[in-house]
Formats: C-alpha cells, sequence, structure tokens
C-alpha cells in the first residue's frame, strides 16, 4: 500500500550532518510515527516518502530549506548582560524567550562582549545539509 496524504505512517531513520556526525536515530527506540502531509517532519522526508510502500528503503540528502531552513541573520539578537542571569553569560549557554507569537523559544549564546551577549535563535540545525536513511515500517490508510 503506498503513502498518500493523511496516512499514518511509521518509519525508522537516522539523520545525520554532511560530515557523518549523527544528529538523531530510531536505532535505540521505537519508529517514529506521523501523519503524512501533516507537516509533522521536515518537509525534505516527508515529500519523499510520498508513494513509497511498506520495507522500501529511502537515502536522501536534504536541503535547509527543505529542513530546518536557512540561516537567519536576523535571529541574532544583542541583549545587554543585565538582562540575563549569570549563568547566561558565557558562549554555549542555552536561555529561554519569549517569541513574537507568545512561544518558547531557545537561543544559544554566541558570542560575549564587554556589556553584551550575542544570542542565536535559529534552530541549531538552520542553515544545515542532513543525510537521511529511512525505512518504512507500517502504513495505515486513514479515510
Amino acid at each position: 500500500m503506498a503513502i498518500q496524504k493523511g496516512d499514518t505512517v511509521s518509519i525508522e531513520y537516522s539523520m545525520s550532518l554532511k560530515d557523518g556526525t549523527l544528529i538523531d536515530s530510531t536505532k535505540d527506540t521505537d519508529p517514529l510515527s506521523f501523519t503524512q502531509g501533516q507537516g509533522e517532519i521536515i518537509n525534505g522526508i516527508e515529500n519523499a516518502l510520498l508513494g513509497m510502500e511498506i520495507s522500501e528503503t529511502l537515502t536522501i540528502e536534504v536541503s535547509p530549506e527543505d529542513a530546518f531552513g536557512a540561516s537567519d541573520p536576523e535571529a541574532l539578537v544583542e541583549v545587554p548582560k543585565t538582562d540575563l542571569p549569570p549563568d547566561g553569560l558565557e558562549e554555549g549557554a542555552v536561555l529561554e524567550a519569549q517569541g513574537p507569537e507568545n512561544q518558547q523559544i531557545e537561543g544559544r549564546v554566541i558570542e560575549v562582549k564587554e556589556d553584551t551577549v550575542i544570542v542565536d535563535f535559529n534552530h541549531p540545525l538552520a542553515g544545515k545539509e542532513l543525510h537521511c536513511e529511512v525505512e518504512i515500517v507500517d502504513v495505515i490508510q486513514n479515510d
């Protein structure tokens, strides 16, 4: 049965960076289940799975635009040190903030200056090309 929009699909997958660094995998967990066509997984994989069947495998390179997006220079924000907790004043610190639609967003401190820090609110994988290996484990047609 070929995967169609609205089907519940279960996959085993591994995702790595171009240099081979493993980002995520279902190797030691349960398969990932999602509804095809609902945007629950990255577009590059979701679009490639359409029409595939149980037990088929896929190896795909996913561009940043079809994964977590391009890195947005406007997501780099300079924040006064006085507005941050003491543990947020070092490179690599992860900070939580409220986004433009009142959602929780995370940022990483990428630079510490004399009176300010630069916080990157891009997704950590923004701008990265991904290598993905996928096996279709199950497909349930939803009418």
